[in-house]
C-alpha cells in the first residue's frame, strides 16, 4: 500500500503539471486579453496598451510566460524578452511562480496576491459544498434504503417519481423559485451574503447557509438515493444474503450485518469524488445566493480577464481533483480489505 501511494503521488504530480500545461495554453489561445478594457475606453491610446503589456510581461513569448508563471521570475534570464518590466524595476516584484506557491498578482483586484484571495474564498466554498453533501447523504441514504427494501411497492414508486421529477428541474431554477418565494415575499431567509453585516454569529451563518446548502443537495440526494437503491437490490441476491437468511437470522440482522455493508461500500469510497463534484458545481449557487466562494471568484475572473487569478483557480481546482481521486484508491483499500494495489 505504501508503494502504491508512492506510485499515485508521483502520478498525481505529472497530471497536475499537465494540467498547468494545458490550462495555460487553452486560456492564451482564448479571444481578448487583460487589456481588453482599454478598448472601452476613448482616452486609452496604443501607447498606453503597449505600455501596459510590457509592465505586465504580457507581449513576451508564450514560452517564457509560461516559465514565469511556473517556476518564477528571478531564476530566468535578465533581460525584457524573458522578464516583465515590473520585474526589471523592482527585484521585489519578481514573481516566484507556483512551485513557490506564488500565482502572482490580479490584474482585477489592484495587484493583490493570487493565493492570498483563493484562500480567502475557499473556506466559504468548502463550507456550502460540506453542508450540501451531509444534506445529501442524511436524506439520499435513509430514502434509498427505504426505496429498495419495499421495492414494488408504493413508498418505492413514490420515491422514484420524485427523484425523476426534480431531478427534470434544473438546480439554480428551483434555487431562483425558492429565493423569490421564501426570501423575497415570506422573508423566511436572506437573499444574499454569507451573514448579516454587523452580525457573524454561528446562527446567522446557518440561516444564510440553510437554502444554498439544500439547493444545492438537491442533485446529490437524487443520486445517492439510486445508488443505495441499486447497490441493495443487487446485494439482497447474492448467495451469502440467502445463506444468512437459512441460518435462521431475523431480518434486522441481515440487513444490517450483511446487506447494508457491503452496499454502502462503494458509496462510502466515492464520497470524496462527490465532495468534489459539489465544490465544481458550486458556482451558480454562489451568483444565485451572492456567496463569496471560488466560484463567484471565478467568474469575476473570466468576465475581467484576470489571467493569474484564472490560472490560479485552475491549479487548484486540478490540484483538489488529482488528489480526491487518490483518496478515493486509498478509502477503497482501507474499506474494503480484500482490495490489493500492487506495483
Amino acid at each position: 500500500m505504501t508503494r502504491y501511494i508512492i506510485r499515485r503521488g508521483i502520478q498525481s504530480i505529472f497530471l497536475v503539471w499537465l494540467a498547468t500545461l494545458i490550462g495555460f495554453s487553452i486560456y492564451q489561445a482564448a479571444p481578448g486579453g487583460p487589456l481588453q478594457f482599454l478598448e472601452d475606453d476613448p482616452k486609452a491610446t496604443s501607447a498606453d496598451s503597449r505600455r501596459l503589456a510590457r509592465l505586465y510581461g504580457i507581449d513576451r513569448p508564450i514560452l517564457a510566460q509560461y516559465m514565469a508563471w511556473l517556476a518564477g521570475e528571478d531564476w530566468l534570464p535578465d533581460n525584457p524578452r524573458w522578464r516583465s518590466g515590473q520585474c526589471l524595476s523592482d527585484a521585489e516584484k519578481c514573481g516566484r511562480g507556483i512551485l513557490r506557491l506564488d500565482f502572482g498578482r490580479s490584474f482585477h483586484f489592484k495587484g493583490e496576491s493570487v493565493i492570498n484571495l483563493i484562500v480567502e474564498r475557499m473556506p466559504a466554498t468548502f463550507l456550502l459544498a460540506a453542508s450540501s453533501l451531509i444534506i445529501s447523504v442524511v436524506v439520499g441514504i435513509p430514502a434509498g434504503i427505504y426505496a429498495a427494501l419495499n421495492r414494488g411497492r408504493l413508498p418505492d414508486h413514490i420515491i422514484r417519481v420524485t427523484t425523476v421529477l426534480v431531478n427534470t428541474v434544473p438546480e439554480w431554477w428551483i434555487g431562483l423559485l425558492l429565493l423569490i418565494f421564501l426570501g423575497g415575499y415570506l422573508g423566511l431567509v436572506p437573499l444574499s451574503g454569507m451573514q448579516t453585516i454587523g452580525d457573524g454569529s454561528l446562527p446567522d451563518r446557518l440561516h444564510h447557509l440553510l437554502l444554498p446548502a439544500i439547493v444545492g443537495a438537491i442533485g446529490g440526494w437524487i443520486s445517492t438515493s439510486r445508488i443505495i437503491r441499486f447497490e441493495i437490490l443487487e446485494v439482497l441476491n447474492q448467495d451469502y444474503v440467502r445463506t444468512a437468511r437459512a441460518k435462521g437470522l431475523s431480518n434486522r440482522a441481515v440487513i444490517v450485518r450483511h446487506v447494508l455493508r457491503n452496499a454502502l461500500l462503494p458509496f462510502v469510497t466515492g464520497l470524496s469524488g462527490i465532495f468534489l463534484l459539489f465544490l465544481s458545481g458550486s458556482i451558480l449557487f454562489e451568483l444565485i445566493f451572492s456567496w463569496p466562494g471560488m466560484g463567484r471568484l471565478a467568474v469575476t475572473a473570466i468576465n475581467t480577464r484576470d489571467y493569474p487569478l484564472m490560472m490560479g483557480l485552475f491549479v487548484i481546482s486540478s490540484f483538489l481533483g488529482v488528489v480526491g481521486v487518490l483518496m478515493v484508491d486509498i478509502l477503497y483499500s482501507l474499506v474494503d480489505p480484500r482490495v490489493k494495489y500492487e506495483l
